[in-house]
C-alpha cells in the first residue's frame, strides 16, 4: 500500500509545494497534518467504532476512576453490576458535568442506578455513579491519539475504514498551509484556485466522516 505522503501527493501535488523547499520541514508538516486529523477524527466519530482499538483500564473502586485525561478520548465506561456472580459489566451513560448534581438526585430522570449507571467529566477527571466500590468496580476504555509518520502506510489501532478520511483531512490542512505562502496581490488567481481546492477537500473530508459521526459533533 502507498505511504500517506504518496497518497497526499496524489491529491495536492508534490509536497515541495506545501510551502518549503526543505524536505525535512515538509515531512514534518505532513506528519503534523496527519496527527491533527487523526485527533479530530477520534473526537468526532461514534465511540462504538473505536472501542475495539481502545485500551482497557484495570478495575477501579473509587472516584475519580481516571485523572488528567489528555491526548485521548474515553470511548466506553463500565460498572460491574451489584449481583457480581456473573461478573457482568453495564455500560455507563455519559452526561455533561453540568448535570452532575442531578445524577445523584433520586427525583431526577438522570439519577444513576445500578441498572443505569452514569459517567461524567469534571476538570479532566472521570467520575462514575453510583460510585464504584470493591464489589462494583468500574473500568474505562481510552483511545489514544496515534503517532503517524509521513512514510507510514497504515495506522496502528485505528479503523481502516477511516484512513481515507484521514488522508483527505490531512490534505486539506496541508492545502491551507500552502495558501499562506502565496502573495495574494501577485498571485490572486492562483490563490483563488487553491482556496477552491481547499474548500472542496474540506467538503470531501466532512462527507467521508459523516457515516461514522456522532450526532451533534
Amino acid at each position: 500500500m502507498a505511504t500517506f505522503q504518496v497518497r497526499i501527493e496524489d491529491i495536492i501535488g508534490a509536497t515541495a509545494s506545501v510551502g518549503s523547499d526543505n524536505a525535512s520541514a515538509n515531512e514534518q508538516a505532513i506528519q503534523d497534518a496527519l496527527q491533527d486529523t487523526a485527533s479530530d477524527i477520534i473526537n468526532k466519530v461514534n465511540p462504538d467504532i473505536l472501542v475495539q482499538f481502545a485500551t482497557k483500564s484495570s478495575n477501579v473502586t473509587s472516584n475519580p476512576i481516571a485523572s488528567n485525561i489528555e491526548n485521548s478520548r474515553i470511548v466506553l465506561v463500565e460498572r460491574r453490576e451489584s449481583d457480581d456472580t456473573t461478573d457482568l459489566y453495564v455500560s455507563c451513560v455519559y452526561l455533561d458535568a453540568s448535570l452532575q448534581g442531578k445524577i445523584q438526585n433520586p427525583h431526577s430522570i438522570f439519577f444513576a442506578t445500578d441498572e443505569s449507571p452514569r459517567w461524567t467529566f469534571n476538570d479532566n477527571d472521570v467520575y462514575v455513579y453510583p460510585e464504584p466500590a470493591s464489589a462494583n468496580p468500574s473500568r474505562y476504555y481510552s483511545m489514544e491519539n496515534p503517532t503517524i509518520e509521513h512514510g507510514d502506510s497504515s495506522v496502528a489501532k485505528f479503523p481502516n475504514e477511516l484512513e481515507h478520511a484521514l488522508v483527505l483531512g490531512a490534505s486539506a490542512r496541508l492545502k491551507q498551509r500552502q495558501i499562506t505562502f502565496f502573495n495574494e496581490d501577485e498571485d490572486s488567481e492562483v490563490v483563488a484556485m487553491h482556496r477552491a481546492q481547499y474548500q472542496e477537500l474540506l467538503s470531501e473530508y466532512a462527507n467521508a466522516l459523516a457515516p461514522f459521526m456522532v450526532s451533534g459533533r
